[in-house]
């Protein structure tokens, strides 16, 4: 008996440039009817539930002290969360982002929650990461002609992948789900610009919805290259004047976002068009690494990424370059030369297969497009990886491995239950793991120790959990973490400036002072480390303290009330009472609820001989903060009154 011939996989129809005929309309309709069978809408709410249940346990988390500060708890904008504040966070940059909708939205929760629980903006996370999880499936069926085993296999990896908790369970990754949702959008509608074949509404409704994903993230630039990706994939002439003429708009849209990117990037203010929240400079300096060495780096990643696809383990929320000395020595580990090989192999491969099966070129393309900005070829902060990276990204992987389970399963039909297997048994295995990188993320403390774990001799983590000890008042747990980063020869700002305030915390003035005059050798011009010190001098040294506080109201991107307070009180100390009244009267200005400026007011007033005017501050001070024994007692010197 003579064995049945295989099934060919079927070639994939190409699209000419121009005016789809009759039948190809017929085609386009029978496939867009077809997506809204029952049995589909089953999948799609089973795949919905499933996202869903992987992620429920994320809405018990908590706000990170990482970034969630800046973003939401510490912004001045959110709190209170009014229009006026909402139209600064429009024009500003926040944590060196120029992202206003990921704002708006954020501004949305504030308004709608406060800013005391995180529940609400991680279900707004979960919410989105579920409907992009709905539209990649929506996407993969597109590209397959609706496939529905590709198209479950690109979204339940998409959907229940672990190194997606990130980008969900970080109230500050908001950008991520959100650019991706409008990404998606513009994926999708192109994809029907395609199918229509000329430019229309449909075209129109992609450029609107990658300029909203351009206002969530800048990342989302790399639609551009994928957008000839697509044009590739579904048959087109990728260099056809039309094709090119088309996508000028969106060309001029990502330079535009990409300059805007690079210059906050680099602290800046894009010329004054923008305020910033926040201002320290995220693109690493590029004396520290050369350039082959970053395009190892680059390498790396790029094959790490890929091996965490199918091995989720140990995944971190730092993962830190070689230790320095090494670097400068060129004596870094060859893993990192292997994965440029890898690389570089890879792209040759699919190069040569061009001609042979698209797959290869356009799943590692989308792959690559959509993460080679992150890959450290510009060295952005002190990670060498970051698992948010990967949460656009995988679409392309998962797309190849179920292209490739699809052709198997037509090649060999006995295949069929054991590739169903598979897929049922990865995602188990996937939403499991899901599960336990949500139980990471619930606090500050489970997710730095877990960092530290793994990388013990790291001091960047130990800095960051350092930071939140000292804020949740465990100074003696600070203290460690900062001298362990310190013993491994972690010299940074931040180390001197968290042992000096939590020495100072202590009432050890003379270590926190000497804490803080470590921490300006190695930046004189920090306005965080010379408020601090000058809190440390008001009773030593008043005088030194009215001198940094000078320089950090100078400095300061924002007026705050406490700078203005601190050196009230200093020129308190060292008798110019006039002084002091003039500050405390901008503190009162910029922040009305604190009792102590109007007490210190009262005491500058008292002290100039204007007692009604002192009384005046000190019942003032009562009504915000009844029986303040300060006050009890200065009221008790003026007669009783």
């Amino acid at each position: 008996m003579s064995k049945p011939k295989k099934k060919p996989y079927p070639k994939r129809p190409t699209l000419p440039n121009a005016k789809p005929t009759a039948e190809r309309r017929d085609a386009i309709n029978r496939v867009s009817t077809s997506s809204i069978k029952p049995q589909i809408l089953l999948w799609i709410a089973l795949l919905a539930v499933w996202v869903f249940i992987a992620y429920s346990r994320a809405l018990d988390n908590q706000f990170v002290d990482w970034d969630d500060p800046t973003y939401v708890t510490e912004n001045p904008y959110l709190n209170p969360a009014n229009s006026e504040n909402l139209n600064t966070l429009m024009r500003s940059v926040v944590s060196l982002n120029y992202h206003p909708l990921t704002m708006a939205t954020l501004w949305w929760n504030a308004a709608n929650s406060g800013i005391e629980s995180a529940r609400s903006y991680i279900a707004f996370n979960l919410v989105f990461h579920v409907i992009n999880t709905v539209l990649v499936f929506f996407f993969a069926s597109a590209l397959s002609k609706s496939n529905v085993l590709i198209a479950l296999v690109t979204a339940l990896g998409f959907g229940l992948h672990p190194m997606h908790v990130e980008s969900v369970a970080w109230v500050s990754e908001r950008k991520d789900v959100l650019y991706v949702f409008f990404f998606l959008l513009a994926a999708l509608a192109y994809l029907k610009h395609l199918d229509k074949g000329k430019i229309g509404l449909w075209w129109g409704l992609a450029l609107i919805a990658f300029l909203l994903s351009c206002l969530s993230k800048a990342m989302a630039v790399s639609l551009v290259p994928i957008l000839f990706l697509l044009d590739y994939w579904q048959g087109r002439k990728i260099l056809s004047l039309g094709s090119l003429l088309e996508k000028i708009p969106f060309i001029a849209l990502a330079i535009l976002f990409g300059l805007i990117a690079l210059n906050v990037q680099n602290g800046g203010s894009f010329y004054g068009v923008f305020g910033m929240v926040e201002k320290n400079d995220a693109l690493a300096d590029f004396e520290v690494f050369s350039f082959f060495q970053r395009l190892k780096f680059a390498g790396y990643g790029f094959m790490m990424y890929i091996v965490k696809l199918f091995l989720p383990f140990n995944l971190s929320a730092f993962y830190p370059y070689p230790n320095l000395d090494v670097v400068k020595q060129g004596n870094e580990s060859g893993v990192y030369m292997l994965g440029l090989i890898f690389t570089l192999a890879l792209g040759a491969w699919s190069l040569w297969n061009v001609g042979k099966n698209k797959i290869y070129l356009f799943g590692f393309g989308f792959y690559l497009f959509s993460i080679a900005l992150v890959l450290q070829v510009i060295s952005v902060g002190a990670v060498i990886m970051a698992d948010r990276y990967t949460y656009l990204p995988y679409v392309g992987l998962f797309y190849m491995l179920g292209y490739g389970l699809d052709a198997l399963i037509r090649n060999v039909p006995s295949s069929k239950y054991a590739v169903w297997g598979v897929i049922a048994g990865l995602n188990v295995f996937f939403m499991l793991r899901t599960r336990e990188q949500v139980d990471i993320w619930q606090d500050h403390d489970t997710l730095w120790t877990n960092v530290i774990k793994l990388y013990p001799n790291a001091g960047e983590p130990r800095k960051i959990r350092g930071h939140y000890y000292g804020k949740t008042g465990r100074i003696d747990l600070a203290i460690a973490d900062f001298e362990a980063a310190l013993g491994n020869n972690f010299q940074n700002v931040s180390i001197y400036e968290g042992l000096g305030n939590a020495y100072g915390t202590r009432g050890e003035i003379d270590k926190a002072i000497g804490m803080f005059n470590e921490a300006l050798k190695l930046d004189s011009n920090n306005v965080s480390v010379r408020y601090n010190r000058s809190i440390a001098l008001l009773n030593k040294n008043p005088q030194a303290a009215i001198a940094d506080l000078n320089f950090v109201i100078k400095n300061s991107l924002l007026e705050k009330a406490a700078n203005f307070g601190a050196r009230g009180y200093a020129y308190l100390r060292t008798g110019n009472y006039t002084a002091a009244q003039a500050d405390y009267n901008k503190a009162i200005t910029l922040d009305a609820q604190d009792p102590y400026h109007f007490f210190n007011r009262g005491q500058a007033k008292q002290m100039q001989g204007d007692n009604a005017g002192a009384i005046a501050d000190y019942q003032a001070a009562l009504k915000l903060k009844p029986g303040m024994p300060e006050v009890v007692e200065k009221m008790k010197g003026l007669g009783g009154q």
